[in-house]
């Protein structure tokens, strides 16, 4: 009896100083003179951020509330809020070793050695991927793929003269030929992707993006109680076990089709490595660049040798594949679904843009290429101005500080997150002035702004790394259009601009009419 009563006191005791713990933790920005909403007993804002339909407006809204830098919690770890620009400039670039990574979930964490791609990877691991797979999207490289974009374009312009002048949802076609492109030049696959209206990597690549990391049970509670963290590592790692057993014995390829998207997906990837491993001709795509710098021999980053080898292991050339097909087939269909948006309520900048394509293209398909796209500087900046917008994904703009560091007289502690607020920078009239940032006006990129301004594809050494390439194909496809057809909004057009926010936010339909310009 002695015993369980010393046993429940000390019990109490541990509990009273985790409670106390919790309640002191949210004194960190009151401590720092850093405004904020107030939180919420053990989770933190979350309660807020787990319901709100768009997480990009909520921050946005706080931000109008509280300044450019505040602070809430995930859980009791502090975020801050961040739409200073001089203080992101520090984060992203100048003060760049001590913020080199991104905010994750412990499950991405439990990937260790050589299982991880360029988005999740951190430190010595990230710097050795980013520095073999730089070169892969250079502008040589990207150049020898544009027979195979031109020819994903050719069969959306199929599609696309198959409408006659009637109202359609744009959106489905760009979908299929993004993925259509990305299977194409990321792994080598030839599909009849646009043909193929139930073809199973559009399926699996779009189930994919119905998966909220951040929303997943075990995610959530490993998020307010980060000491559960080794046990649900644990309970992860035997699923991930149970999987792999699972696809080792299952021969029946419709059992396998159940399989869960990302699971699917890197499975056939894996498949067509190997064939690629030992076939004798070789491809122009992502995939074999990344094979020519890659290796079966187990690389560790913690040795100077590392970063100087400038090879991959087989399994991050599979992840990274993966990565480049999800982040190049809806994020660019997505920019290209917006773009069309611009182009059918702004007339007189379509106009301007088709006069601009008329003057350096002359026709010739097989002459459309990234010398001649790169000339088009109206083009370029009506594409800044749909990014400037319509960001895509503004979750991904995070860093962890990985050290205690003075950011513009602000110490941030080691463990802390940079969250960055796209939106408001995007929509800052001090910065995005002096025409109403709300009003869609590609010129007014013409004019020299901050470093900071413009985050639509990040900033500092740890950009997105397909950036050339994706704005590359979004590009050339918005050319082959705007050189046949005239764009304008269909009857349910307003109807189909419902939006909504996972990873990336997306529209629900964009309906149009096109209009023939050489009838």
């Amino acid at each position: 009896m002695f015993i369980a009563i010393i046993l429940l006191t000390i019990l109490i005791c541990l509990i009273t100083i985790y409670l106390y713990k919790i309640k002191s933790s949210y004194d960190y920005f009151v401590r720092r003179n850093i405004p904020g909403p107030s939180p919420q007993f053990f989770f933190g804002h979350y309660l807020t951020l787990w319901n709100v339909p768009f997480y990009s407006r909520q921050i946005q809204k706080w931000t109008q509330q509280y300044g450019n830098i505040y602070g809430i919690f995930e859980g009791i770890r502090p975020v801050y809020v961040v739409s200073d620009v001089d203080f992101l400039q520090e984060v992203f670039v100048k003060q760049f070793s001590s913020f080199h990574s991104r905010r994750r979930p412990f499950i991405t964490r439990n990937f260790k050695g050589n299982r991880g791609h360029l988005f999740s990877a951190q430190a010595d691991q990230w710097r050795r991927q980013r520095h073999v797979i730089n070169p892969t999207f250079s502008a040589a490289k990207l150049k020898t793929m544009t027979p195979l974009i031109n020819q994903c374009i050719e069969s959306f312009m199929s599609k696309v003269n198959d409408m006659n002048g009637a109202e359609f949802n744009i959106y489905t076609l760009y979908k299929r030929m993004t993925m259509d492109v990305i299977c194409r030049c990321a792994f080598g696959i030839d599909t009849d992707m646009q043909n193929d209206i139930d073809n199973i990597y559009m399926k699996k690549s779009i189930a994919c993006f119905e998966i909220d990391i951040e929303k997943l049970f075990i995610v959530k509670l490993s998020n307010v109680m980060p000491f559960l963290i080794p046990l649900l590592s644990q309970i992860f790692r035997f699923s991930l076990l149970m999987t792999r057993i699972k696809q080792k014995w299952l021969s029946n390829n419709a059992s396998k089709d159940d399989d869960k998207p990302a699971i699917w997906l890197i499975g056939r990837l894996e498949e067509v490595l190997k064939k690629r491993l030992t076939s004798e001709t070789k491809r122009t795509d992502l995939l074999q660049l990344m094979l020519d710098a890659a290796t079966e021999d187990e690389i560790k980053d913690d040795t100077s040798e590392a970063l100087s080898s400038k090879k991959l292991h087989y399994n991050e050339v599979v992840l990274n594949t993966f990565l480049f097909m999800l982040a190049g087939f809806e994020t660019t269909s997505n920019t290209l679904a917006f773009a069309t948006s611009a182009l059918a309520t702004t007339p007189h900048v379509q106009n301007k843009l088709q006069m601009e394509i008329d003057e350096i293209w002359n026709d010739d398909i097989d002459n459309l290429d990234y010398d001649i796209i790169a000339n088009m500087t109206y083009l370029d900046m009506f594409v800044k101005e749909v990014l400037r917008m319509y960001g895509i994904s503004t979750q991904a703009i995070t860093r962890e500080s990985n050290a205690s560091v003075n950011i513009c007289g602000h110490q941030i502690e080691k463990g802390c997150v940079i969250l960055s607020d796209v939106y408001s920078v995007h929509y800052d009239t001090d910065i995005w002035g002096p025409q109403d940032p709300k009003l869609f006006d590609p010129e007014r990129h013409s004019v020299k702004r901050h470093p900071l301004a413009y985050l639509a594809f990040g900033m500092g050494p740890r950009n997105c790394v397909g950036m050339r390439f994706a704005l590359m194909e979004l590009k050339m496809c918005l050319v082959r259009l705007l050189r046949s057809y005239t764009v304008h909004p269909g009857e349910k057009f307003q109807e189909g601009m419902t939006l909504t926010e996972k990873f990336v936010i997306t529209p629900e339909a964009i309906n149009i009419r096109l209009e023939n310009r050489h009838l």
